[in-house]
């Protein structure tokens, strides 16, 4: 659809065109020469002129729509340029032209927003529906059939809602928690009653639409987490304004350029995906991590199909992503007796002192073996696991390995690792790769997300029935 109306920017009252992608701004007839002169380019010598393209100095432009008759406001980006279309020094129409990252439609005026509702088909899923009604047919199906007659019940706020946790995002807490939207409508050829679960962020109130954008990324990172895949689209949110007595108001949709995705319904369909049931009271600490970018992130597919697909980039990534996890889980690296401790002061006592001795490259080189002392190898991070998870990751890895007649042995897991990654790391391509490490692979997958979970205190079994559901491994666990 495209939009119209009547905007200010640096005191001049423009005409604007918007196609849903890029916003044109149209000057009137008496202020084109402004526009010329002032913007547009700069006088030289003997009446010649140099052409300058201006630049976006404003983060949104608000304006009245025509359609609508109600604001408009355009989230652009400072300091992009705004190119005229058309060579106005050869008599063009002086229209400047900006990308738009995303717009507001308001139905009522309001200057503060103070909650965001996301709607979309995994928060469908992560928060079923089926919890938020009861249905009846009368005595039995036969009847229903005779009579047609279903009777359906919402249940209440309270009990459709989830209890709110509190995240940090640039030390402003924010409120989270899922409910679900109820809509009665009578118009033809609409559903009379649709529900759908919302993830709700409330927060104080503000007029920084930054800040809302912010808001926005951090909910999608969020949803991709528990999908496991990238391809999670949240086009269009609501926003609500304060009302009386501590309620909201809804008074706006914003809606985000180039979010316009279909959703992997059929990844939906087969639940891959972690519920809410299972990270309850934990969803504040998640959205805490991934505001701060404390939880890893990077290594997540872009699809489903496509993380089935490993390559060198992505072998590199996965085990980033564990090393990463492992380094936030063990601050002070493996457990090691006493006497490895004490032999590793030793070493690192001694370096000290060639370092403080020694100049030049040689000073480099033992900074760089003092360094290595402490660190743990991808093997011997991968073993402290197999002793730390194997309550949470044996069922997972006897089952995996078994496809392939092999053995779980997370030592050999680790050592297979760690050769791999190095010879990608290292470009060592006349090495053959080494075929079991792909399986080791998949494994390390299913003990990022155990590590990851663990960090929250999430119960083991909660953990593994998370593993079970986004990886889709059909085991018969036990329910929480």
């Amino acid at each position: 659809m495209i939009y119209t109306g009547q905007l200010a920017y640096k005191e001049v009252d423009f005409t604007f065109v918007f196609d849903g992608k890029k916003l044109r701004l149209i000057p009137p007839k008496d202020k084109r020469d402004v526009v010329n002169e002032n913007w547009l380019r700069t006088p030289l010598a003997n009446g010649a002129y140099t052409l300058n393209i201006p630049v976006m100095e404003e983060d949104y432009l608000c304006g009245i729509c025509n359609e609508t008759n109600q604001k408009i406001i355009f989230l652009v980006r400072r300091g992009d340029y705004l190119p005229p279309h058309g060579n106005h020094l050869l008599g063009g129409n002086y229209v400047l032209v900006t990308d738009v990252i995303a717009y507001i439609l308001c139905k009522y005026d309001r200057e503060l927003i103070d909650r965001i509702s996301f709607l979309c088909p995994e928060i469908d899923a992560i928060y079923p529906l089926k919890n938020s009604f009861t249905f009846s047919l009368g005595a039995d199906f036969e009847e229903f059939n005779k009579t047609g007659i279903v009777s359906i019940t919402t249940k209440d706020f309270d009990s459709t809602t989830s209890e709110p946790q509190k995240f940090i995002v640039d030390n402003r807490t924010v409120s989270v928690y899922f409910s679900v939207w109820r809509g009665i409508n009578m118009k033809v050829g609409e559903p009379p009653l649709s529900l759908n679960s919302c993830l709700m962020f409330e927060f104080e109130p503000t007029s920084e639409y930054g800040f809302i954008l912010r808001l926005w990324r951090i909910a999608k990172d969020f949803l991709r987490y528990l999908c496991y895949r990238r391809d999670v689209y949240l086009p269009t949110f609501k926003l609500a304004a304060p009302y009386e007595d501590g309620k909201h108001e809804e008074f706006a949709a914003f809606r985000i350029i180039g979010e316009d995705k279909e959703s992997s319904v059929e990844d939906i369909k087969s639940g891959r995906y972690i519920k809410q049931g299972l990270i309850a009271g934990h969803e504040g600490q998640i959205l805490t991590d991934i505001a701060s970018g404390e939880l890893y992130l990077r290594h997540i597919p872009e699809s489903y199909d496509s993380g089935r697909h490993k390559d060198a980039a992505k072998f590199v990534m996965i085990t980033a992503a564990f090393e990463w996890e492992f380094h936030r889980n063990y601050p002070d690296g493996t457990k090691k007796s006493e006497a490895a401790r004490k032999a590793e002061g030793d070493a690192t006592k001694q370096l000290q002192e060639l370092v403080d001795n020694s100049h030049g490259k040689l000073k480099s080189i033992y900074k760089f073996l003092k360094r290595l002392v402490k660190s743990d190898s991808l093997q011997s991070e991968i073993e402290q696991i197999g002793k730390d998870y194997s309550d949470i990751m044996d069922i997972f890895g006897n089952y995996l390995y078994s496809l392939s007649k092999e053995e779980l042995i997370y030592s050999e897991v680790g050592k297979r690792l760690g050769d791999q990654r190095n010879h990608f790391a290292h470009g060592d391509l006349d090495k053959d790769f080494i075929d079991l490490s792909l399986l080791d692979l998949i494994f390390l997958e299913r003990i990022v997300y155990a590590m990851q979970l663990r960090h929250y205190n999430i119960e083991n079994s909660k953990i593994q029935n998370a593993i079970n559901d986004l990886f889709h491994h059909h085991f018969a666990l036990q329910q929480t």
